[in-house]
């Protein structure tokens, strides 16, 4: 009997084990099956990136003797902006390099240099090199051509206007986005101060090489009353027609809300406050909507969000996360202070999915590539990175805007013959230097076909710098055919 009792013991011993031998067995695939889900999915998305990198031997290119003849570099008209030159040095030996021609020194940092690891020249190595290419194109280039050839790159900014906007910023730092916001097409892209691509050393300045479009971090200030109300009208019922008395320095819940040089703007609803950009009342509807309805509808329009773009690297708009903040914080976030952050690239696509009907488009900058042949192939498509808010909130928000700009704080932006939707913003930043200078929007208003944001570091008002700056751009864009 004890003999039994023990093979049984055995037996469910054994079983045990086998129990748990399985579960291991079952939670190692899984974690290796994860493994594999997340490999695949960084290959998928991050490649690019990591062929393109400055560290990739691979894509090193000696221009004293390549292998591989870099393609050109063309704005969206076929312009040359880079080419691949020779010159025959005294010895008789000729030597490949990169001719930047005068046109490229506007769009510094959108077509970059390799040797500096930035711009088209980096991020579109694989087209550059003709990486991109059909095996069979590849082997007959190894086979019968004694250099191989890249292909040639189309950007979608037109230079003409890229120069227009680079003069319009003048020797003030700052950045400048044109957007098309209904295919995300990259029509101009300035940053301040920039550097010449032929020769990177010459008169460099701190931030020279840095893109602000792109990787600059700046308080919005007032454009972010945009989100604010975008949230109040989908969270607080009857948003647009609470109104409060402004007196300048008002009382909100027991803080202090200062307007812009403290002047009062009297009993506004929603639209007035956004036409004249009033503080305290942008402030209520923050302390009225809370941490966690204001961050979700900054969330939706891509703040927090870590933007993987096909040809735009850009860094993350900032938000903050806490709920356990001040109250004080809550009212000053609401009008784009407190730890805010955003990139003038991102406010561009904010006021491109405005103008869209809540649809933010995903960026682009490479019109077509043009094979060894001639023959080109265009990059047509428009990708939505986001549907922001629903298309009657993105009606509202583009009216107030449009009162901005014929009404309120925008005014200098106003072009006779263009309805313009805008927003300034003067964005505070301490230590007694002049605000930043804020402003988005787009136009026409009512079938957008071009979308801005500039920013003018440390100059005052959005309304009185960056506005009149904004209106002439979208007006000379307009008479080039956008």
């Amino acid at each position: 009997m004890s003999r039994m009792n023990s093979n049984t013991k055995v037996k469910v011993s054994m079983n045990r084990i086998k129990r748990n031998m399985r579960s291991c067995i079952f939670v190692l695939l899984s974690l290796y099956l994860v493994l594999l889900v997340y490999f695949a999915y960084t290959l998928f998305m991050y490649s690019d990136r990591w062929f393109a990198d400055p560290g990739n031997t691979r894509v090193k290119v000696d221009m004293s003797n390549p292998r591989i003849i870099p393609g050109r570099i063309y704005d969206r008209n076929m312009l040359t902006l880079v080419e691949t030159g020779t010159k025959t040095e005294d010895n008789g030996q000729v030597v490949f390099y990169r001719k930047y021609h005068e046109l490229s020194r506007c769009a510094a940092h959108v077509i970059g240099n390799r040797q500096l690891g930035i711009g088209a020249e980096t991020r579109f190595i694989k087209y550059l090199l003709g990486y991109d290419n059909n095996l069979i194109e590849r082997v007959y280039q190894k086979a019968f051509l004694n250099r191989e050839q890249g292909n040639n790159i189309i950007l979608t900014i037109d230079i003409e206007l890229q120069r227009y906007a680079d003069e319009a910023l003048g020797d003030r730092s700052g950045s400048i986005v044109l957007i098309n916001p209904k295919n995300g097409e990259i029509l101009a892209m300035v940053s301040h101060p920039d550097f010449d691509p032929s020769d990177p050393g010459k008169d460099m300045k701190n931030e020279s090489l840095v893109n602000k479009a792109i990787y600059g971090k700046y308080p919005p200030g007032s454009i972010m009353k945009l989100i604010t109300a975008a949230a109040a009208i989908s969270h607080l019922e009857g948003a647009e027609e609470f109104t409060l008395e402004c007196k300048g320095r008002t009382d909100i819940d027991g803080i202090s809300v200062s307007c812009y040089s403290e002047r009062a703007h009297g009993l506004v609803d929603m639209n007035r406050a956004l036409e004249v950009s009033c503080n305290a009342y942008f402030a209520k509807l923050a302390v009225d909507l809370g941490w966690k309805n204001l961050r979700s509808i900054a969330e939706r329009f891509g703040f927090n969000r870590d933007f993987i773009f096909e040809e735009v690297i850009t860094t993350k708009s900032v938000f903050p996360t806490s709920g356990t903040k001040s109250t004080e914080e809550l009212a000053w976030a609401g009008v784009g202070q407190d730890e805010v952050l955003v990139s003038p690239l991102h406010m561009a696509l904010i006021a491109s999915s405005i103008a869209n009907d809540g649809k933010m488009p995903e960026p682009k900058l490479i019109h077509g590539i043009q094979r060894r042949n001639g023959s080109i192939v265009y990059k047509s498509g428009t990708k939505t990175a986001l549907n922001t808010v629903p298309t009657e909130i993105a009606q509202a928000l583009k009216g107030m805007m449009i009162n901005a700009v014929e009404e309120g704080t925008g005014k200098k932006a106003y072009k006779q013959g263009i309805e313009i939707a805008g927003k300034t913003g003067t964005a505070e930043v301490g230590n007694g230097s002049l605000p930043h200078a804020w402003f988005i929007g787009f136009a026409p208003a009512e079938d957008p076909s071009i979308a801005i944001a500039v920013i003018i570091e440390r100059a005052g008002s959005g309304g009185s710098e960056a506005a009149p700056v904004a209106g002439d751009l979208i007006s000379r864009a307009i008479r080039l055919g956008y």
